[in-house]
């Protein structure tokens, strides 16, 4: 069996995969196919993959793997909350927030701050949407929420038929795992004057 978690990402994907390395029989991996273009979604069996590009390939996974073998999560958070992750990351070298504006939307200037966030809370929306489109003609998936992590996780395990040490899950599931950088740095260097923030901030 395999299975995927499916999230917008700022949601706590890496440590649900660190939880899954306590599920018997199982490998767990968090964004294990980075900068691979051949085999992208070529992933072994008796594999957990967390990887929030997995929305942008939605069609293949299900070209790929039957329903009988496979296994769906959808990680969610408070989408406000995503996207004002993500709008904090914007100046990051690889933010999938900024390609979706200058990319997707083809917007070519430089946002100010506000159209930053509305660009994010779009792109967040739109991977909502496109997840719930995709799975709900299916039996074999379960939502798992950031704001009852542990509640909904062990859901997951029961629902997914899948054993391991509840202890250790519990353990790191009260652990928060790459959290925001960007933002931590943001908040101790508090930039002196907000228009030289903003140049820095957004590209």
């Amino acid at each position: 069996m395999r299975i995927f978690v499916l999230t917008t990402g700022r949601s706590g994907s890496t440590t649900f995969a660190e939880a899954c390395t306590h599920i018997e029989g199982m490998t767990s991996g968090h964004e294990t196919h980075e900068r691979m273009v051949k085999g992208r979604l070529d992933y072994p069996d008796n594999h957990i993959e967390s990887d929030n590009r997995l929305v942008w390939f939605l069609g293949s996974l299900d070209k790929m793997y039957d329903d009988e073998n496979t296994f769906y999560v959808h990680l969610t958070r408070d989408p406000e909350k995503i996207a004002r992750s993500y709008r904090d990351r914007w100046q990051g070298v690889i933010c999938i927030a900024r390609h979706f504006y200058h990319g997707i939307l083809m917007c070519r200037k430089k946002p100010d701050m506000e159209t930053a966030l509305d660009a994010c809370r779009l792109m967040v929306d739109t991977v909502q949407d496109n997840v719930d489109f995709f799975l709900r003609h299916r039996q074999n998936w379960v939502t798992v929420r950031m704001e009852v992590l542990e509640e909904d996780f062990f859901k997951f395990m029961d629902a997914a038929g899948v054993q391991g040490d509840r202890d250790k899950i519990r353990d790191t599931l009260r652990t928060v795992i790459n959290g925001n950088k960007y933002l931590r740095k943001k908040k101790t260097l508090l930039y002196k004057v907000r228009s030289l923030y903003s140049s820095r901030f957004l590209r």
